[in-house]
């Protein structure tokens, strides 16, 4: 499995809040998975709305977090040597 959408920008390192955001979803995936297995009960309605959430919302952090390293890259000042 291919780690590149852990990557932030310039794909030198793993970003921390991609990887929060994976883990948070694979978490979400778990324990669903656990409460199938011990309750044998599952509501797609209320995982659809939790991990749409997670979706969105850890999306959307790290769309603005892109944006704001990309504009803060491109405002920096040169080393004029």
């Amino acid at each position: 499995m291919t780690l590149n959408f852990l990557k932030g920008v310039g794909n030198h390192h793993i970003d921390v809040s991609r990887l929060t955001w994976f883990m948070a979803v694979v978490a979400g995936i778990v324990f669903t998975g656990a409460h199938l297995a011990i309750d044998h009960t599952f509501n797609i309605i209320e995982f659809g709305a939790g991990m749409g959430a997670l979706q969105a919302l850890g999306g959307g952090a790290t769309a603005i977090k892109d944006t704001a390293v990309s504009k803060a890259a491109a405002t920096a000042p040169v080393d004029q040597q």
